[in-house]
């Protein structure tokens, strides 16, 4: 079960979640007027070195939820000293994205298993909307986001994965899960054709084109046609077709943007991160999107 550990900080309150090893961790942010009915949510997933706070105040979701009457759920990931505060560079958090990197798989955290739990918690207890939980992150919580949709299928309505590789391989699935993923065409840490990357923690790893995640997901959903590609305004948008019922799966690449959430503020030098941009709204292009989904 879940229960209320720290002060309300704009109506956002700690939780935790009691897991077989150990207690987990999130930030819940309830909307001032929720209406009536139980409530669309959101699961936002922070990227490595972050946290739930950091997510809160830098994705624009907090705004976007107060106008839409949504519930936000921010999760914090695992880090390599849990008895140390999360520091970026000392001792980050992170997520078992299904990479193999890492202390979260050294140690075998099982992520999908909290996320799991939390969106249950949510349901029963906080007046979440089972058929409209959506799972959303970034970078390294994006990856985290691909692996847990293939995994929580039939428990996740759509997932919305920015700047983050899908590192899984899942196996086609007979129900789809619809997914719109965002990628910056100048991020040198997930840059857009592959390649090499040195990371903020001083490693060098080959990360694969931000494509590869989209054709992933086109097969986990069994969408038989050709991609279909448009472009307007610095913004390549490509669709996937022949798509089941309930499977669309979409990538979009917004050129001028780095390793940033998508019209939020800069948290990374650009010589680690490179531009952020505010060509589009982040989180309002995945409300857009997670509104047109639901489980049926």
């Amino acid at each position: 079960m879940a229960r209320a550990t720290g002060p309300p900080m704009k109506r956002a309150r700690e939780l935790e979640v009691d897991l077989p090893g150990g207690p987990r961790r999130a930030l819940l942010r309830t909307p001032a007027q929720d209406g009536a009915g139980a409530l669309p949510t959101v699961i936002l997933l922070h990227g490595a070195g972050g946290t739930a706070k950091l997510a809160l105040g830098n994705t624009g979701w907090t705004e976007l939820a107060e106008r839409e009457g949504i519930l936000l759920a921010y999760p914090e990931g695992t880090r390599r000293d849990p008895s140390s505060p999360p520091m970026f560079l000392q001792n980050p958090q992170a997520w078992n994205d299904g990479s193999g990197r890492g202390h979260t798989a050294r140690t075998g955290v099982d992520d999908v298993a909290f996320i799991g739990a939390l969106a249950s918690e949510l349901i029963q207890r906080h007046g979440a909307d089972a058929s409209r939980i959506y799972l959303a992150g970034f970078s390294n919580g994006a990856s985290m986001a691909f692996r847990a949709g293939a995994e929580l299928v039939g428990r996740v309505a759509a997932i919305g994965p920015v700047a983050g590789h899908c590192w899984v391989a899942p196996t086609p699935s007979a129900r789809p899960v619809p997914a719109l993923m965002i990628f910056g065409g100048r991020d040198p840490l997930n840059p857009p054709d592959g390649g090499e990357v040195k990371t903020p923690w001083g490693s060098v790893e080959y990360h694969p084109p931000v494509l590869e995640s989209f054709d992933r997901w086109r097969a986990f959903n069994r969408c038989a046609g050709e991609p279909q590609t448009t472009a307007t305004d610095g913004v390549r948008v490509f669709h996937a077709t022949g798509c089941p019922a309930g499977g669309e799966v979409r990538c979009l690449i917004v050129d001028d943007l780095g390793h940033h959430w998508p019209g939020g503020p800069r948290l990374l030098p650009p010589w680690i991160a490179g531009p952020a941009s505010t060509r589009v709204d982040g989180a309002r292009l995945l409300w857009d999107f997670f509104q047109t989904h639901r489980l049926g």
